[in-house]
């Protein structure tokens, strides 16, 4: 069995996905870098206010996309180049109408938002035109990796995380030392890397004036499974976030936000090492092999996750103890409870590609929906009637009652039948 890993792991397409994944990592590296400086420059509310920025960024992000970063990449295999152009241009529109509806919604919402999750006024424009330049850098990396221009793929990484940093840094030592600075480097990078993707993609004949309402129509229905999973995946990860700033100020949320970015660092490497692990997984679940078959890598997953958890720990505890101001150590042990949390999670998530595979709508939404539920109870319970550490400890709670739901639904799946 090694020898046959070792044989599909040396083509040159996992060899592309490995030089993708590099990238990938060095970029985060590079934003890890900086964040002692940001943390240090600006106060703890800035940092809460930063965090459900870029969480309203990643929570809306499926709503607004609707799926169309899957039919991207899907159809231009399936596909002949005219009829993807059309698909393409047409499965635009949907994110586009739906950043400039959000706009509008969220200047109406802006005082209930800013009185409950401390949302800023700028926010009503910039979170509406970043998520829509933020779709712009998925599907600029989805087509380039799709075309093999590794070339590209790591210009273009590289590009966005270094102008982002950069005029980031710039911004908040000359001329906005609070989260508007910060803000402020992400919206150029992403403005300089949309048009790099829309150059791309007229160049390549991807960009046509011909649009297709019956395709949209598709878009619009396939979108609804793909969007509540993630939401599902928000949830589950990333909703503790508002509910610390709702529910103890933000500067609670900055002391929570460090926390968890440092925890969330196992979900980077989770999502490097199932690169290599989905084809290998997805090969075999075609073959019909169940778990008896692919146990092995599961095991060698967990524990290239857990030697993963134990570096996290030790790099965090150096960069609190010494590079963070003193103020942070009293809140390390947010850290420790969100790194159990995000090890259970890595776990769940290896299992939830047998489910994926599948394409069981029924047993997506069950998943998704169950998932909302409990850590949106869990959640609201933890804050409302307790304390940070409690809903810390609730971020637990919830992984591991989603992970035993994965696992109740692989069962109904016949995923663990002996051969």
């Amino acid at each position: 069995m090694l020898q046959k890993l070792k044989e599909i792991l040396s083509k040159d397409s996992l060899k592309q996905v490995g030089v993708y994944t590099i990238t990938g990592s060095v970029c985060k590296a590079i934003s890890f870098a900086a964040l002692p400086f940001f943390v240090n420059m600006l106060s703890e509310g800035d940092i809460g206010i930063l965090n459900i920025f870029s969480n309203s960024v990643v929570f809306l992000t499926p709503i607004v996309s609707m799926g169309v970063l899957y039919t991207i990449s899907i159809d231009y295999f399936k596909l002949p180049k005219e009829k993807y152009a059309v698909v393409f241009s047409t499965s635009l529109i949907i994110p586009l109408v739906f950043c400039m509806l959000l706009m509008p919604v969220l200047y109406f919402l802006r005082t209930p938002l800013e009185n409950k999750f401390q949302f800023q006024y700028n926010f009503f424009w910039l979170i509406p035109i970043c998520l829509f330049l933020n779709f712009c850098f998925e599907a600029f990396i989805s087509i380039i990796r799709n075309q093999n221009k590794v070339q590209l793929f790591t210009k273009a990484y590289l590009l966005k995380v270094v102008v982002e940093i950069g005029l980031s840094v710039i911004f908040i030592l000359f001329f906005y030392k609070s989260w508007y600075g910060r803000a402020l480097g992400f919206l150029i990078s992403g403005i300089t890397v949309g048009w790099l993707f829309f150059y791309h993609v007229k160049k390549q004949g991807f960009l046509v004036k011909v649009i297709d309402f019956k395709i949209l129509k598709n878009e619009l229905y396939f979108g609804l499974s793909g969007m509540i999973l993630q939401t599902a995946i928000f949830f589950t990860n990333s909703s503790d976030k508002f509910f610390v700033i709702a529910n103890f100020g933000k500067e609670q949320a900055g002391y929570y936000a460090v926390a968890s970015t440092f925890a969330t660092i196992q979900f980077l490497i989770c999502m490097s090492l199932l690169q290599y692990l989905q084809p290998v997984l997805y090969k075999r679940y075609a073959d019909l092999q169940t778990w008896q078959h692919v146990k092995g890598l599961y095991t060698k997953y967990a524990i290239a996750m857990f030697a993963t958890l134990i570096a996290v720990v030790v790099f965090a505890y150096v960069v609190y103890n010494y590079l963070l101001k003193s103020v942070y150590k009293e809140y390390l042990h947010y850290f420790y409870i969100l790194s159990i949390s995000a090890f259970v999670w890595t776990i769940s998530n290896v299992f939830l590609q047998f489910i994926v595979f599948n394409k069981n709508k029924k047993i997506i939404f069950q998943l998704s929906v169950l998932s909302i539920f409990v850590a949106f109870g869990v959640n609201y319970f933890c804050a409302k009637y307790y304390d940070v550490t409690t809903l810390a400890w609730g971020q637990v709670f919830t992984n591991v009652t989603v992970f035993f739901l994965i696992l109740l639904y692989d069962k109904k799946l016949n995923y663990f039948v002996k051969a």
